[in-house]
């Protein structure tokens, strides 16, 4: 399945998700069931802040408002609709939840769905060019990882995905592993001695001692594009707007969705964690993002453009490579097929961001 296919079904799978508004929970009779839903709502997207007018098709007595799993005050009740805002911590769907009593003093309850957008515009972020470094032209890179000094690397397309170990100052390849044909590499990260590496369609996960040698495979339920971690935990993209957290065995702890203030961010792609935050590579753009992982919310970028290599067709071989060296402060950056490798430092952080309204 090409990547345009794959997001048009994400696409579809999120507009029938967000279609489907009223999911009845009543904890009376069956009966009860077939009666219309209480509460609908005249649009299903909202920036984080704004309020909601819930309308309601019959008054409600002790009405409460849960939105995710956390309680809402109603600012003002009539018999004809609540008002409440949209106070969660996280971007993202959320279920929206509608009790009360009816009239008749039976208890019903229903379920609504909202979209969540950030209430932030992402602060731009300055950089200076600290170095360049030869890179392998012919290097499909998917995945790039600093480790105690040494720099890995993972390339993609079949047949020709690997796993290796770059020298840096030279970009010459010191050691690789090719991956079986049938395989498309992806991104990699080295987490407790251990080198992860995803494969794009396969489902599968290789996880390799340091001196490459295979120790497990791992499977997983949907693809796989960037990988990075926390001190604790695995953290994959798959080319949504989601990332992934995971255990170091790959069982699934999580998941986080990610908007700036224009919406989701989709194509997340090669990831990079620094500091309680993750810097990913959105495939097809010259754009690195800075996600706040307490909330899904984009609150920096990167504009690449001023690096892009002149003799390359940047269109088709894209950005794709961001690693970070702790003991410098500075990142390593490049692309599918670039012959550099750039050295970047950040001129300035996101401090206190400032929400829209």
């Amino acid at each position: 399945m090409n990547r345009n296919l794959y997001f048009c079904i994400v696409v579809l799978l999120s507009t029938c998700f967000l279609g489907c508004q009223t999911k009845r929970n009543d904890e009376t009779t069956s009966t009860e069931a077939t009666q219309p839903s209480v509460a609908t709502l005249s649009k299903n997207t909202f920036t984080l802040g704004d309020t909601l007018q819930i309308q309601l098709n019959q008054p409600l007595t002790e009405a409460r408002v849960t939105l995710g799993a956390n309680p809402v005050p109603i600012i003002q009740q009539t018999d004809s609709a609540l008002t409440i805002r949209a106070t969660s911590r996280k971007t993202g769907l959320q279920p929206l939840l509608v009790a009360g009593k009816l009239r008749n003093q039976s208890i019903i309850a229903d379920t609504l769905s909202v979209e969540l957008w950030s209430d932030f515009r992402p602060v731009s972020l300055s950089y200076s060019v600290l170095k360049q470094f030869p890179h392998e032209a012919s290097s499909f890179t998917q995945g790039l990882e600093f480790y105690q000094g040494n720099l890995y690397e993972s390339t993609g397309l079949n047949g020709q995905s690997k796993l290796m170990l770059v020298d840096l100052a030279t970009g010459a390849i010191k050691k690789s592993v090719p991956l079986a044909s049938q395989y498309f590499g992806e991104g990699i990260t080295i987490f407790r001695d251990k080198i992860y590496q995803l494969t794009w369609t396969s489902g599968v996960c290789f996880r390799y001692n340091m001196d490459f040698s295979l120790e497990k495979t791992f499977t997983y339920h949907t693809q796989g594009w960037g990988l990075t971690h926390t001190d604790s935990t695995l953290i994959l993209s798959d080319g949504t707007n989601r990332l992934f957290f995971l255990t170091p065995d790959f069982r699934r702890k999580g998941e986080l969705s990610v908007y700036d203030n224009l919406g989701p961010v989709m194509n997340l792609n090669e990831l990079e964690y620094v500091n309680g935050y993750v810097f990913a590579n959105v495939w097809q753009t010259n754009r690195i993002v800075q996600i706040d992982l307490t909330t899904g919310k984009v609150v920096g970028e990167l504009s690449m453009e001023a690096i892009l290599p002149r003799t390359i067709d940047t269109k088709a071989n894209v950005l794709n490579g961001i690693a970070y060296r702790a003991d410098e402060h500075a990142f390593y950056v490049t692309g599918k097929n670039w012959p550099t490798l750039f050295k970047i430092q950040l001129k300035s952080q996101p401090k206190q961001v400032v929400a829209l309204r």
